[in-house]
């Protein structure tokens, strides 16, 4: 697995999403063409071990959102596994 640094370009993929039970696909080119993002992963395995997990890492992210916006960043995006 490649490693992304800090002003690298995202290599493209696709990521799934559930959409009120619909499966549906985005390109990660897509979603941070031309925009600064800092983008963090959390693990899942399971949907409520993922939501425990989701709970415990992303409020701090949320909680420096103005910060990360003074520093230019446009999006925060999380990635987390469901299997």
């Amino acid at each position: 697995m490649a490693s992304i640094a800090e002003g690298d370009t995202i290599p493209d993929g696709t990521l799934a999403f559930d959409n009120d039970g619909n499966v549906k696909t985005i390109s990660i080119y897509f979603l941070s063409a031309a925009k600064k993002v800092v983008l963090f992963t959390v693990p899942g395995a399971s949907p409520l071990h993922a939501m425990v997990i989701f709970l415990k890492h992303v409020p701090g992210f949320l909680e420096r959102a103005q910060e990360f916006k003074t520093k230019g960043v446009d999006e925060l995006m999380c990635i987390s596994g469901i299997r």
